[in-house]
């Protein structure tokens, strides 16, 4: 008898104790879960965070990853994980994304290492994409995330001539020959960091530089560093046009002072009949680079500078490139080249949480 009663009294601790241990293992389990869970928002506001910032803020990854890193330190579990986050970043193919990684946590337990059963080694993982999209509202915009070298005119008033779908050719004409009312002329622009020399740029009284801040105190021919018939300029101008258009260099007219970004590109010194067969063949080439040698790569679209009344940059209108128009083998005269286009909406970056 008892026997028997210690039996029962053994079983019932067994029973307890087994239960305890069930229990408590699954608590251990249970703040796994937990601590995976908040894992995973981190990475999910890591992925998130870094790119809205790339789209909206600016095409900078290091300064987003800073700006995430600086918001890891105000939690603990942000604190924990600070020096062991991975950011695996694609900016250079379609669709771009973000990745934000922990690879290895180890959530200690106490009744999983009591029973000598180890931790747990979690890991978290996201992925934002970054998906490109034309606004069906407007083609204008005061952003771009890669400019084109070229610029036309426009003013608020030309909303309907510039509304999505319009079919609109831009024929082009050199700077010194700038006018306001001509809509459909698109002109060379030039990133200012190519800029060697200010002198073969400032090339007509029609156009007022002067609000450009360009020096031209050393524009003379006995100055090495300036190339006095512009030649050379406007073929390297021409060879850069697929790099500029391919490096994507973003632009934001509510931040920044654009004029110290882009600037007008002046035709050569000296008469312009007798350099113009020379700017058609070298323009021609520049725009055969853009689509790598063949019109089968058409269309594509292009973000262009627009200029205000001032001759300043305002902002960028999307269009689309359908094919070229040609006329580089005649009379200087008669040469010319034509973008055949269509008016698209501007374009928009949405990101996403892919996982």
């Amino acid at each position: 008898m008892k026997k028997a009663i210690i039996d029962q009294i053994l079983l019932g601790l067994f029973i307890f104790v087994t239960l305890i241990v069930i229990g408590a293992t699954i608590n251990d389990t249970m703040e796994a879960k937990d601590k995976y869970y908040k894992l995973k928002v981190l990475t999910d506001n890591a992925a998130l965070t870094l790119a809205k910032y790339y789209v909206n803020v600016e095409q900078n990854s290091i300064a987003a990853e800073d700006i995430y890193n600086d918001m890891l330190t105000k939690t603990n579990v942000g604190n924990e994980i600070k020096d062991s986050i991975i950011y695996t970043w694609n900016t250079t193919t379609e669709p771009n994304y973000v990745i934000a990684s922990i690879p290895s946590y180890d959530q200690e337990t106490f009744w999983f290492k009591f029973l000598d059963l180890g931790s747990f080694n979690l890991s978290a993982e996201s992925k934002a994409v970054i998906i490109t999209q034309n606004s069906p509202d407007t083609p204008t915009s005061n952003v771009s995330y890669g400019i084109a070298p070229f610029a036309i005119n426009y003013s608020d008033d030309l909303q309907t001539q510039f509304e999505n779908g319009t079919a609109l050719n831009f024929t082009y004409d050199v700077v010194s020959n700038w006018d306001y009312n001509n809509k459909s002329t698109f002109y060379p622009i030039v990133p200012t960091s190519l800029i060697n020399c200010d002198c073969p740029y400032i090339l007509s009284s029609s156009y007022d530089w002067s609000g450009l801040g360009f020096d031209t105190s050393l524009c003379n021919a006995a100055n090495p560093e300036c190339d006095t018939d512009g030649e050379s300029e406007f073929r390297s101008y021409t060879q850069a046009i697929d790099d500029i258009y391919n490096a994507k260099l973003g632009i934001n007219f509510d931040t920044e002072d654009v004029s110290s970004i882009v600037s007008l590109l002046g035709t050569y010194l000296g008469d312009n009949t007798s350099t113009w067969a020379t700017q058609m063949n070298h323009l021609s080439d520049g725009l055969y680079d853009l689509v790598n040698n063949d019109e089968d790569n058409l269309p594509i679209q292009l973000d262009i500078i627009t200029l205000n009344s001032s001759g300043v940059p305002s902002g960028v209108v999307r269009v689309q490139v359908n094919g070229f128009d040609f006329d580089t083998t005649g009379k200087p005269t008669t040469q010319y080249i034509t973008l055949q286009s269509t008016i698209v909406g501007k374009e928009i970056k949405i990101v996403k949480l892919e996982y």
